[in-house]
């Protein structure tokens, strides 16, 4: 079965154990998926002056995607800039959590990359273990990321606490990344903890 372009690009970040550059992406495809190399469509597109070759005419629709697309986060700090598949959490990830724990850690950890604006990118969640076993666990998850302490609150109904953060913070999510958002978002979250703070304070 032919992948298309996009299921390319993913295909090739989710074996890839680092972000690649949108080069890097492309020499791949050229390697793995030949079928989207020179063709007709690329030739005609060279013909027309809009490629200056068939590498060109690859690499062109390949950073279009990569910064379109809500699939991918584009790191634009490192040159040439790299592409990694935006992160939604499996169930891996929380395997280790004690649900029946009163007390938990919700967190806001800066990841150390940035969107293709320019604008940081934080991890908001929460933890029943040390905020240092968790982030010590998303590493094992083959991100990118250098996470950084932003803020932690050691809360009552911490999955309550994150839910409300999530639902709305929704604004500056990073597309389908539930736990991703721009720092954008920073502003607001104190506030949101000092309510939920006050209310558990009344119970």
């Amino acid at each position: 079965m032919e992948l298309k372009l996009n299921e390319a690009v993913q295909a090739v970040l989710e074996t890839a154990k680092e972000p690649l550059s949108p080069s890097q992406i492309r020499d791949q495809i050229k390697l793995r998926y030949p079928y989207l190399y020179q063709t007709d469509a690329h030739r005609i597109g060279i013909e027309k002056g809009n490629y200056q070759n068939y590498d060109h005419a690859l690499l062109n629709p390949i950073y279009s995607l990569v910064t379109r697309s809500q699939d991918f986060i584009v790191d634009r700090s490192q040159k040439p800039m790299l592409v990694s598949i935006a992160p939604t959490e499996t169930p891996d990830e929380i395997a280790d959590e004690n649900f029946e724990s009163e007390l938990g850690i919700v967190y806001v950890l800066s990841t150390g990359l940035l969107t293709e604006k320019g604008q940081r990118i934080i991890k908001i969640g929460y933890t029943t273990q040390s905020l240092e076993s968790r982030i010590s666990q998303l590493y094992t998850t083959g991100t990118p990321f250098q996470f950084k302490e932003i803020h932690t609150w050691k809360v009552r109904n911490y999955t309550e606490l994150e839910q409300a953060l999530h639902r709305l913070l929704a604004p500056f999510r990073l597309n389908r990344a539930r736990e991703f958002f721009t720092d954008n978002a920073l502003p607001f979250v104190q506030t949101i903890v000092d309510v939920h703070i006050a209310i558990q304070a009344q119970s």
